[in-house]
């Protein structure tokens, strides 16, 4: 009875602890990650972000952070690679679409970023009703 007890604990510490430990590390990176963009710190909180990603490669909400360093870098093309990996990992997620439409608002191509806050919007992201507006008057504008 004794070895069962001790093969179970040692089963559930096998199981179970890695995966503890790996959600506590990704925590962790993502904290330190979020603490150093608004710091200014990208390129070390870009690190922090790819550490979290090699724990959990198939997660859309790091790739979407990421996505928000690489912007604030002004890597353009990188971070709509990552918001476009994250909407593909999780078409229900709506930030990835908000943001994206930022990059596509600083670039003033109005009317793809009026589609982007439109989905997400539709995906319950809450968007501010008059940042909304603003970009559909200047969408309307463009044409």
């Amino acid at each position: 009875m004794k070895r069962l007890s001790l093969l179970l604990v040692w089963m559930c510490a096998v199981v179970f602890i890695p995966g503890m430990i790996n959600a506590q590390d990704v925590k962790k990176y993502v904290d330190q990650g979020i603490e150093k963009c608004e710091l200014g710190q990208y390129d070390q909180a870009l690190k922090d972000f790819n550490d979290a990603l090699k724990l959990k490669p198939n997660d859309a909400s790091l790739y979407d952070l990421r996505g928000m360093a690489y912007r604030c870098k002004n890597m353009i093309d990188q971070a709509l690679k990552d918001f476009q990996k994250a909407m593909e990992l999780d078409p229900k997620f709506g930030r990835p679409y908000r943001n994206r439409a930022m990059v596509y608002f600083d670039q003033g191509d109005f009317t793809k970023s009026l589609e982007d806050l439109k989905k997400a919007q539709s995906l319950g992201y809450k968007v501010d009703e008059d940042f909304l507006k603003m970009v559909a008057r200047k969408a309307a504008e463009k044409k």
